[in-house]
């Protein structure tokens, strides 16, 4: 990230220590996702839009599983009472996440097989890779809470980097050597499992100190019970909410074609970038920062962060927005090839929907820290429904591919307003007791 950014960003966040965490984490990923911008007019010469299209589709699937490969079980990492407790919380997220790593198999294969969603598309590779692909990603993500839970910024970050870097160099690898869209599963593969290793590494270290000499049964059965909201309502939800952001691909392709998912793969992947590089750091350190702030008590704390990331984040998402809508459609094809032209146009009609996203998103951590996780699954489950509509709505009206991203963004918005609404209410609420 240049001096530039980092500088904006440091006027923009909240000082201090929660700047200092933002900026590390943001750096760290806006470099990976700079890595893997940056050989995407590669690739794109490399592979077809119908390629493209065809691991967007697998990734779809992957991100929806990943959200909830350890039950949420990761998250209670933030929240353990000590550091001893946060080990029988690690070690129950480890063996949840491979449980259902494996599950995510026979998911995946029926999809396949029953061609739902167009994923009869995908190729055996898809089935070969997907496990430890899962597995690679799930572990990721306990570690990167718990590095959270430590304060290992520059760690996250270095893990981070390391992912993008080995997929972007399978990728090109792959694609020189004529590996076709098995070169693309194969770069998913190397992402996932090289930033899962050296993070753990790290992780373990810190931790050395404060493992307990045993870890009985009963004790994983003790913290599953009281973190139980996380797998019984918050993992009901993150599959609600991964799904609304991975079916507009599978619609995409029943709709249109494998052509249009590549399509809007590379839009997404270009205008989803600040959510990428800012969003996911912000909330990481948001949920972080209102943690320690609930568990000090500290309503008066709790409610400044929430407000402070609140107004800052709605001011920091403008340039990009504006960015995308007015470069995009004539930028795209000249950076990616001149078939890649209705990118381009893609991306400015989803750009407002993942502003918002932008928004908002990070500031839903907090009903996970209250444990209240009951408010996001409503949320969830009126998001969904819109999206299912908009699906329907398309097909009956036949609308054009075009037409059908800028109603799946109005019903994305309208569905986020909805939502920060309800976040404030529950702030109010909650920190009033």
């Amino acid at each position: 990230m240049s001096s530039r950014i980092r500088q904006r960003l440091a006027e923009i966040l909240p000082k201090n220590r929660i700047a200092r965490s933002v900026i590390a984490l943001t750096s760290g990923t806006a470099m990976a996702q700079l890595i893997g911008i940056g050989v995407m007019p590669v690739v794109t010469r490399l592979y077809s839009p119908a390629d493209i299209g065809i691991i967007s589709l697998f990734l779809s699937f992957s991100s929806f599983w990943a959200a909830a490969l350890s039950l949420r079980y990761s998250y209670a990492l933030l929240i353990a009472e000590s550091d001893e407790e946060s080990h029988a919380v690690h070690r129950l997220s480890i063996l949840v996440t491979v449980l259902m790593a494996l599950l995510g198999l026979p998911v995946l294969w029926a999809l396949q097989r029953f061609d739902i969603f167009g994923f009869g598309l995908l190729p055996d590779a898809a089935l070969i890779i997907s496990v430890p692909v899962f597995i690679g990603q799930g572990m990721f993500l306990v570690y990167r809470s718990w590095a959270l839970r430590a304060g290992m910024v520059p760690a996250i970050a270095k893990a981070s980097v390391i992912r993008s870097a080995a997929n972007a160099v399978t990728r090109v690898g792959c694609g020189l050597l004529g590996g076709g869209v098995s070169g693309l599963f194969a770069a998913e593969f190397a992402g996932a499992c090289t930033s899962m290793l050296g993070l753990a590494r790290a992780t373990h270290r810190h931790f050395a100190a404060s493992r307990p000499m045993t870890m009985a049964a009963e004790r994983l059965h003790r913290v599953a019970r009281k973190y139980a909201k996380f797998p019984l309502l918050e993992t009901p939800s993150a599959w609600i909410d991964a799904l609304s952001l991975a079916l507009p691909l599978p619609m995409i392709v029943v709709l249109f074609g494998p052509e249009e998912a590549g399509w809007f793969g590379l839009a997404r992947l270009i205008v989803s970038a600040p959510n990428s590089q800012i969003g996911a750091a912000v909330a990481d350190v948001f949920q972080m920062e209102l943690a320690k702030a609930i568990l000090d008590k500290d309503a008066q704390r709790a409610r400044s962060v929430f407000y402070q990331f609140l107004r800052k984040m709605a001011l920091l998402g403008l340039a990009p927005l504006l960015g995308v809508i007015l470069i995009c459609p004539w930028a795209m094809p000249m950076v990616f090839g001149e078939h890649w032209l209705p990118a381009g146009y893609a991306a400015a009609a989803i750009a407002p929907w993942l502003y918002a996203a932008l928004i908002v998103s990070p500031l839903s951590r907090l009903l996970s820290v209250l444990q209240i996780q009951e408010f996001k699954l409503l949320y969830d489950l009126s998001a969904i429904s819109l999206l299912v509509a908009t699906f329907f709505v398309a097909q009956w009206l036949a609308l054009s591919f075009l037409q059908f991203l800028l109603l799946v963004s109005a019903a994305n918005i309208l569905g986020y307003i909805i939502y920060a609404a309800m976040l404030v209410w529950v702030m109010e609420r909650k920190l009033q007791h």
